[in-house]
């Protein structure tokens, strides 16, 4: 316990600031209070940059959510229409609503936050939404072409729905103010936050007292659940989920979920331009060694794109992504690729050479990047990797400096994964995919695919979308991800979602 005690000391100084542990805010406040870590850093309180931290605890709403189990649900909204066109959506607003400020939810403050975080949240923007209107009890969106995922896309994080008090003067968003069963109570810079059961809520949680701390070193996570600590630690190493097991104080809940690690290149540079090289790296990669070894995992290897979760994009049938160097050699030369004197590649003079972006908050992910740079080098690809804030990425994509990247990248951003691909292969610039790649065909097979209110329809499209990813290689995939979550026995009633919208704390109960 001594050993323990230091450990997580040591990790506290160098990751979070010191903070009152749960035993001293229970003093304060007279009530227990859940202690819940992940990852995630509160940043700021743009919806499209956090948004996903205040709808996962239960702060904020969206006009319409998803069941763990994939069913679309009402969150602000209790009930909704599509008109005979396919044009006129129609959403009502559940009756009695009202923000934490206990102010009424009006149908023009959901339009009005709605279309404040539209145009810089992630997916929303590519919604042919022609207008979004207040019609009594209703919001009314109106789109220029059928689009028949619009409820699913709804779901996105950059559409919670804050009351006007939100807001400063300039339309920067200054606190959350929302809907949902939990309200912010205070905040300690960028990584605490303390919440309280919201008296205006519909939904009455058993937990009443939450605390979220973001601690970006899996090792810190782990320490604080074996600690005693934290009571919930999100995305946590296989490593440690064997060891917390092996514990007396909690239990570790794994879940495949519809999240892939792939890279991603800027296809307007002349060594990712051509479809040889990208196939080349992907025949590179030991995806299986990668598994094995560092996510202690071997069931994520990936050999396509979709994971089995995604059961209808997921195509047996395809031939695999396979570990092939001498194959990827062939390839890289036939592309007019050959080393040079100092045994890097070089074509027209210039060196196979590239910075790969990786995150620092997801542990796993540099030490997967290192191992792909040794592999590389095999090949004669000298590829330097650089870690740093997950915001790094797409602040590259904006501002045109990306070379390349590793990413982990959920497929459910919104439920229907079409929610994922149609930002990430159907636009020349995006957040987290390549950047400058482009097919028509698969342009037009997604816009198919959103057009077509008939189910049935819909399986060949999908069947082609993944072809032309798995041969065209715009992302090279490297593997699937399986969710760990650590729980303390002291809680009951967690819930994984597999989408990765909600933590559900209004669902858990203490066990004693």
């Amino acid at each position: 316990m001594f050993r323990r005690s230091v450990l997580l000391g040591a990790l506290l100084a160098l990751a979070i600031p010191l903070v009152p542990v749960q035993a001293q805010t229970q003093v304060q406040t007279g009530e227990r209070v859940l202690q819940v870590v992940s990852p995630w850093e509160i940043s700021s309180l743009v919806p499209s940059d956090t948004g996903y931290i205040a709808a996962r605890l239960g702060v904020a709403e969206t006009l319409v959510g998803v069941e763990p189990d994939g069913k679309i649900v009402g969150l602000v909204a209790d009930r909704w229409t599509v008109s005979p066109d396919h044009l006129t959506w129609r959403f009502h607003l559940r009756p009695s609503l009202r923000f934490h400020n206990d102010t009424k939810v009006t149908a023009q403050d959901v339009v009005d936050s709605f279309e404040r975080g539209r145009p810089d949240s992630e997916t929303l923007p590519t919604l042919p939404i022609s207008t979004v209107s207040a019609q009594g009890d209703e919001v009314v969106i109106v789109t220029r072409t059928p689009f028949s995922p619009l409820p699913a896309f709804l779901a996105d994080y950059g559409g919670i729905i804050l009351a006007p008090e939100s807001y400063a003067p300039d339309g920067h968003v200054v606190s959350w103010i929302g809907t949902g069963p939990y309200k912010v109570v205070g905040q300690q810079g960028d990584r605490i936050m303390d919440l309280a059961a919201a008296e205006t809520s519909r939904i009455k949680p058993a937990i009443t007292r939450v605390r979220y701390t973001a601690a970006p070193l899996g090792e810190t996570r782990a320490a604080m659940i074996e600690s005693g600590d934290a009571d919930i630690a999100y995305t946590l190493l296989p490593t440690a989920a064997a060891r917390i097991n092996a514990g007396p104080v909690a239990h570790v809940v794994s879940l495949t979920i519809p999240r892939v690690r792939f890279l991603t290149f800027n296809t307007a540079l002349p060594m990712f331009s051509d479809v040889r090289v990208r196939r080349a790296i992907s025949l590179g990669i030991d995806r299986a060694g990668i598994a094995a070894a560092i996510l202690r995992h071997p069931p994520s290897t990936a050999d396509q794109l979709f994971p089995p979760v995604l059961a209808q994009w997921h195509d047996d049938k395809l031939p695999p992504l396979t570990y092939d160097p001498t194959q990827a050699a062939a390839l890289l030369a036939q592309a007019g690729w050959q080393r040079g004197a100092d045994g890097v590649l070089r074509k027209d003079g210039a060196a196979f050479r590239f910075t790969l972006l990786v995150p620092n908050n997801r542990q796993e992910m540099a030490p997967m990047a290192t191992a792909m740079q040794e592999q590389f080098k095999a090949l004669g690809i000298d590829m330097q990797v650089k870690v740093g804030p997950n915001p790094a990425t797409p602040q590259a994509h904006k501002d045109g400096t990306l070379e390349a990247a590793f990413t982990s990248r959920t497929y459910v951003n919104v439920p229907d994964p079409i929610g994922t691909i149609l930002p990430d292969f159907t636009r020349p610039h995006t957040i987290w995919a390549s950047e400058n790649w482009h097919s028509d065909e698969m342009d037009s097979l997604v816009a198919a695919y959103v057009a077509n209110f008939d189910e049935a329809r819909q399986p060949p499209i999908r069947r082609r979308i993944a072809e032309i990813l798995q041969q065209e290689l715009p992302v090279v995939t490297v593997s699937w991800t399986e969710h760990t979550v650590a729980v303390s026995n002291r809680v009951t009633g967690v819930q994984v979602d597999p989408y990765e919208l909600r933590y559900l704390i209004e669902r858990m109960r203490w066990a004693d």
